[in-house]
């Protein structure tokens, strides 16, 4: 007899533009997902760029509105059994999300399944320093949500005390030659591509790096920095330090910006990496999938101790070394620590791979997601 295939909707938008929340919606739409549920897509793309994030034009409230009367409509043509719903950390996004939220319990019986793809700025800056009639639509919303997924289990406290059951997974991206993939280690006198891969905010740490970078430099290190990434709108400050930082610290020649990268030209630039610094403090991260790569690469990671997912995702000393935010001299003592000791790099990226393997494959994520599902079912 064929098994009737519960329904879920899907809710969120998908690239253009590429942005962590937008790929994630775009992989799951694609994933194996579909063969256990019947999955339905509310979409709510905004397909320009990524400077009108968050942003309060008449765009976006048109976009915002016609998503939630959206979601009426679909639910009641639906009868969904889930509605998932990926939620933001600031006022305006939540606005739109909480009405998604609510919109779905009214008119509909489905369990409602919220993902945070963000660190722990939700409660400790949205939440906790919000106006009182804030904090009460969020408590409302919220309050109609069966599971909240978070990336680890430090960040369940998101939603302690609004959410009655939260769960915790990594995210996870697919790379099949993972589980044959060996790195060729440097000798410590050879020269080393430290690499950077990420948006240019001052918060993801580019700076820091850049000055890590001059300490490196004014040591005699033998090393090349690779930046794989653009500067965003806001971030004309941050470009114009940078420039600062290269040319007082006379590291022009050592410096080499490749812009965005994407498919083949990402895997080139992966397996020419040898050591990948992700030193983010960027107050919304979460599980950044720039050490998800590396470590299917096996590359060895530095990366910061208190951001986001990053301390459950890297095992100090063993997958990555983990240092302190903001500190230029702390991430040159952990690039000099790598390049000059080949076994540690071995060991570190050897683990790596193990690591991607046992936790953040796209399989993996995806049977996280199944699981979470069905327990919302049952």
């Amino acid at each position: 007899m064929l098994k009737v295939k519960k329904k879920i909707i899907i809710t969120g938008s998908v690239p253009p533009p590429y942005h962590g929340s937008s790929v994630y919606i775009e992989n799951l739409l694609g994933s194996d997902l579909k063969d256990e549920f019947e999955i339905h897509h509310h979409n709510i793309s905004d397909h320009r760029d990524l400077k009108n994030l968050s942003k309060l034009d008449l765009t976006n409230v048109k976009v915002a509105l016609k998503s939630i009367s959206g979601m009426r409509s679909f639910v009641k043509k639906i009868k969904p059994d889930i509605v998932y719903i990926p939620v933001a950390s600031n006022f305006l996004p939540f606005l739109r999300d909480g009405f998604l939220i609510i919109t779905a319990s009214k008119y509909s019986d489905a369990k409602i399944i919220i993902h945070l793809h963000e660190g722990n700025y939700f409660r400790e800056i949205f939440y906790n320093r919000s106006a009182e009639p804030v904090k009460y639509f969020i408590r409302k919303a919220l309050s109609k949500v069966h599971t909240a997924i978070v990336y680890s289990n430090n960040l369940k406290s998101n939603f302690e005390g609004l959410v009655k059951n939260i769960t915790a997974f990594p995210n996870g991206a697919d790379f099949p030659d993972a589980e044959n993939y060996k790195r060729i280690q440097k000798e410590p006198d050879e020269k080393f591509i430290i690499s950077y891969y990420a948006n240019l905010y001052e918060s993801k740490g580019i700076l820091d790096l850049l000055n890590a970078a001059v300490i490196l430099k004014n040591k005699n290190r033998n090393f090349e920095l690779h930046i794989a990434g653009d500067y965003p709108d806001k971030e004309s400050v941050t470009e114009n330090k940078a420039k600062e930082i290269i040319n007082a610290g006379s590291i022009k020649e050592k410096v080499f910006f490749h812009g965005v990268v994407s498919a083949k030209d990402k895997e080139v630039f992966l397996r020419n990496t040898d050591i990948l610094v992700h030193p983010t403090w960027y107050p919304y991260e979460g599980c950044p999938l720039a050490i998800i790569e590396a470590f299917a690469h096996g590359i060895p990671v530095i990366s910061i101790r208190d951001t986001g997912a990053i301390p459950e995702m890297i095992d100090d000393g063993v997958t990555g070394l983990l240092v302190e935010k903001k500190s230029p001299e702390k991430i040159s003592d952990a690039i000099i620590i790598l390049s000059d000791n080949k076994s540690l790099r071995e060991s570190i990226s050897a683990a790596a791979v193990k690591s991607y393997l046992k936790k953040f494959t796209a399989g993996i994520n995806i049977n996280n997601i199944i699981t979470t599902f069905n327990n919302a079912l049952n």
